[in-house]
């Protein structure tokens, strides 16, 4: 279970000063005064910054790191004549956590591209999925979800996922916060 008394929860204002806080920006020496209308803007390209560091966080961090959330209400699922079910990815879901259909034993927690060698063997009728070793292949905006028995009406227990907080906020866990001078200095552009 994750611990979100040591998550973040800010807004676009207040992570652009987290981030010069982490950057040692900030405080800013005030004795004097300087304006000049030629330069870039820093808070404009920070900004830029903290959105790309946020989607690759949203996309690479360890899970405990991040907001989850059970979507299963936001998915529609579809079953084929063989027992595959397509489900779709609502748009909040970054990427998936764990998700189980009824009809599985377990749920599943490593989700296969679609052409890796693991998908192929889900796939095969003797070899493939079933109840007890279910699968899922990831094709971005949906899941193949392997297998249940054909003519059963597929149902999901969970459907967890990483998602993009919806009103524009990063919420994250405090521990990531180190890895925001690794990121500037490995993007470094105009800084």
């Amino acid at each position: 279970m994750e611990n979100t008394n040591q998550f973040l929860h800010l807004n676009a204002s207040e992570m652009l000063a987290l981030w010069k806080k982490e950057l040692r920006l900030e405080p800013v020496v005030r004795d004097c005064t300087v304006e000049r209308d030629d330069g870039i803007d820093i808070d404009a390209l920070l900004e830029l910054h903290i959105r790309q560091w946020y989607a690759h966080l949203l996309n690479t961090a360890p899970v405990e790191w991040l907001p989850v959330e059970d979507v299963k209400a936001d998915v529609a699922l579809t079953t084929d004549a063989h027992g595959k079910v397509s489900a779709t990815v609502p748009p909040q879901c970054v990427r998936p956590v764990e998700w189980q259909l009824t009809a599985w034993q377990r749920p599943v927690t490593q989700f296969l591209a679609p052409d890796s060698h693991e998908a192929q063997v889900a796939l095969d009728p003797y070899t493939g999925a079933g109840p007890n070793r279910p699968a899922a292949i990831d094709y971005g905006n949906r899941l193949l979800l392997l297998a249940i028995a054909t003519g059963t009406q597929p149902a999901l227990v969970t459907a967890r996922c990483v998602v993009r907080p919806a009103d524009g906020t990063f919420a994250f866990h405090q521990a990531a916060l180190a890895t925001i001078p690794q990121w500037e200095q490995s993007h470094l552009t105009l800084l």
